[in-house]
């Protein structure tokens, strides 16, 4: 965290000691602008219809700008009134500018309004109901999309970048939509052993929220999102595997106090005599123990939560002790009612104490598995903290019955042992086998390792180099135990349990083990998510809760535009789709030509509260970008005009962006602008939404007033459209076609 803040502290100071570009010519279009088409205004921000307001169409605001013919300019009116709701009379248009310069104290700038061209949809390639569904020329309003940047392409067409969708939309050039809506892909890009989904493994079952290894965790869990559930397995008197944590179910002290349950045998008095003291992987525990009853004894038990004192008692002694072949057949049940299919993960404790007893836990475990059917490699992990085992499976026991099923090794924390090295001797911990030596190892017998989550993020909230070096050895990495309770989360994560998964998804891992896999499978979900979502999206409005958006409300395509080849059409988000790091926007790449999707980088916003407004190229692998707060008149700090590397990276990965021009601190010796103090103009509106390169030393740059919005110039004086003509410091390196020809 402190080196974000030092990164971020110094940027700002970068940003405030900028030499800042020249205004060398100025000109406004006042707010009540008006052009032909029907009233409007007449919708409240609950979607209510009243009486318009105004008689025609406003003419702002502008939320995308690029050259016209003639030496004229075009402009993208936005989606209107300044929400989808208030908006279903704005009529989406690109309006015809004619701007005049001043250039001199004496002169005058003017801004004059021509023809304009009204986005429609007559051919029906909107696939759901718009505001003119019934109309003939279907006219699209700022109810339907909020469009918010634009290009022209080389042979005519307009592509126009939505916010609600956030669709790509394709017009024609007098605006008639060519195509449906083009979705935004989600190239979360995690950076998997495979590129694989990661999965959620629900941890002993659903155990947040039902008592741990009950058929009804398990069923939670899948109802949950899981992806696989997770039965320790122990065994019973009679040679059953059951699925419980531990061979103890009570724990009990010498007072007879119960310490740690998880069945009512303790309360049971026909159980008293099997009360006793063994030794668990060398430690003495006194209490109630599976290997002590038969299953038909253990299925007169009842199920209890473990950590009532944070979890309740809520579903004490409504379920039984279920075996592993009822865990399967609950998993073949939900296949068969939803066609869905759900792995198993055993894990077979504490091996090497069965051992001693004559069990040999992983023998029993691949025969039942044979026995019940349940031997699909893709749908079974077998994991274990000790390592014996593993090889026994991997070399002698899986081959005799004829599987190859994937092997997990476990590794808990640096001061604990796998024990079947303790009872040997060995003398070496954990920490062995999280070195590169030991990963290589561990890759010889299985397939992953399931990792304590310490050694991916550390107990400071560092992501460390762990994932990357297991993936080198060709192994899965599934940490565990991620858990909602504020008691397991580190101080870094305010009390949010996702955020501490994103971050492990973030380092790569290929799934986890959660308590609470609704959870785990929400945070997943929003990466693995085939689309990129708003809460405005159509989806939602037919149906699909808009809890699954994952960009904020309105966070679609703010900046759209053309490579210089007019190849490749960039679309970047305004708003941090959710999982990635917070103030880091994804530009798309869109080919024209091939019409696929990839990613071109990743734009670091110099806070996670700001947005953008535009995008422009300069040339091949440069573009500007201006970058804003969400404040306007005299809270207004943070309007800027970026240029941006494609080809050059930050060591966090995002593109490297250089200052060019400070909208905030512009100089004005000729006094050109009447808002000019000092030789100084600032730009305080919140939404700055148009920049076009005109030539190697000069920008226009326009805001969108979010018309009728006030608070730029004063509190009670509408924002009026201004145009700046900027002589920047330092000339940009152009490409051929880039600027006014």
């Amino acid at each position: 965290m402190r080196k974000v803040l030092i990164g971020v502290t110094a940027l700002l100071s970068l940003a405030s000691s900028a030499p800042a570009a020249t205004l060398v010519g100025y000109a406004q279009l006042p707010a009540d602008t008006f052009a032909a088409g029907p009233a409007s205004g007449a919708y409240s921000g609950a979607g209510l219809r009243g009486q318009p307001r105004f008689s025609s169409q406003p003419v702002q605001g502008f939320s995308g700008v690029q050259f016209g013919k003639d030496g004229s300019y075009l402009f993208l009116s936005d989606n209107g009134f300044g929400s989808k709701a208030d908006s279903a009379d704005y009529l989406l248009r690109l309006y015809t500018l004619n701007l005049s310069a001043r250039t001199a104290p004496s002169g005058e700038g003017k801004v004059g309004v021509g023809a304009f061209v009204q986005l429609r949809d007559p051919d029906r390639k909107v696939p759901w109901l718009i505001v003119n569904e019934a109309s003939s020329e279907r006219l699209l309003t700022g109810a339907d999309f909020d469009v918010e940047g634009f290009a022209v392409a080389p042979d005519g067409t307009l592509w126009v970048g939505d916010e609600f969708g956030p669709y790509l939309l394709h017009f024609s050039a007098d605006g008639r939509l060519l195509d449906a809506p083009i979705a935004t892909p989600n190239l979360a890009g995690l950076p998997t052993l495979r590129g694989q989904a990661p999965i959620v493994i629900g941890h002993r079952g659903s155990s947040g929220t039902r008592p741990e290894h009950t058929l009804e965790a398990y069923r939670v869990a899948i109802e949950a999102g899981a992806d696989f559930v997770e039965p320790d397995l122990v065994v019973t008197k009679d040679g059953v595997l059951i699925a419980r944590h531990e061979p103890v179910i009570a724990v009990v002290d010498a007072a007879g106090k119960v310490l740690e349950a998880t069945a009512d045998v303790a309360t049971r008095p026909e159980f008293a005599s099997r009360l006793t003291t063994k030794k668990v992987d060398g430690v003495e525990v006194r209490g109630y123990f599976a290997e002590d009853f038969t299953l038909a004894e253990l299925k007169t038990l009842k199920a209890v939560e473990r950590l009532p004192a944070l979890r309740g008692r809520a579903y004490d002694g409504q379920f039984q002790i279920p075996t592993l072949a009822e865990v399967i057949a609950l998993v073949r049940d939900v296949e068969a009612k939803t066609g869905r299919k759900i792995g198993i993960y055993p894990e077979t404790k504490h091996p090497t104490y069965f051992q001693q007893m004559g069990v040999n836990t992983s023998q029993l475990l691949i025969d039942t598995l044979k026995k019940e059917g349940f031997t699909d490699p893709a749908r079974v992990f077998i994991q274990s903290f000790e390592t014996a085992n593993l090889k026994a499976l991997k070399t002698d026991i899986m081959p005799k019955a004829g599987l190859n099923l994937p092997l997990v090794q476990l590794v808990s924390s640096p001061d604990e042992a796998p024990y079947d090295w303790a009872a040997g001797g060995d003398t070496r911990k954990y920490d062995v086998l999280a070195t590169d030596a030991g990963l290589k190892e561990i890759a010889t017998y299985a397939s992953g390792v399931g990792a304590y989550k310490r050694w991916i993020i550390t107990d400071k909230g560092q992501t460390t180099d762990f994932v990357t070096r297991a993936h080198a050895a060709g192994l899965l990495v599934h940490p565990w135990t991620f858990r909602n309770e504020a008691t397991y989360l580190l101080p870094g994560y305010a009390g949010d349990p996702e955020a501490e998964m994103r971050q492990a998804l973030r380092a790569g891992v290929d799934g986890f083990f959660t308590d609470f896999p609704a959870t785990g499978a929400r945070v997943v979900g929003q990466y693995t998510a085939p689309e990129v979502r708003s809460p405005q999206n159509p989806a939602y409005a037919l149906g699909t809760s808009s809890a699954a958006a994952n960009v904020g409300g309105s966070g679609g395509f703010e900046g759209v535009t053309l490579s210089p080849d007019g190849k490749t059409l960039y679309a970047l988000l305004e708003k941090t789709v959710t999982g990635d790091l917070p103030g880091q926007l994804r530009l798309h790449a869109y080919d024209l030509a091939g019409k696929g999707w990839s990613l071109a980088g990743r734009y670091a916003l110099d806070d996670a509260a700001n947005a953008i407004g535009d995008l422009t190229p300069v040339n091949a692998g440069q573009y500007l970008v201006l970058e804003r707060d969400n404040a306007s008149g005299a809270a207004a700090k943070a309007k800027r005009v970026y240029l941006v590397s494609l080809n050059e990276k930050n060591a966090d990965g995002t593109l490297k962006k250089t200052l060019v021009a400070d909208l905030m601190n512009v100089k004005d010796p000729q006094g050109l602008a009447p808002s000019t103090q000092g030789g100084v103009f600032k730009f305080p509106y919140v939404t700055i939404e148009n920049v076009l390169v005109l030539d190697a030393n000069t920008l226009l740059v326009a805001n969108d007033n979010n018309y009728p919005g006030t608070g730029g110039r004063g509190a009670d004086v509408k924002d009026a459209t201004e145009f700046l003509w900027l002589r920047l410091d330092t000339p940009l390196t152009l490409a051929p076609g880039v600027g006014r020809k």
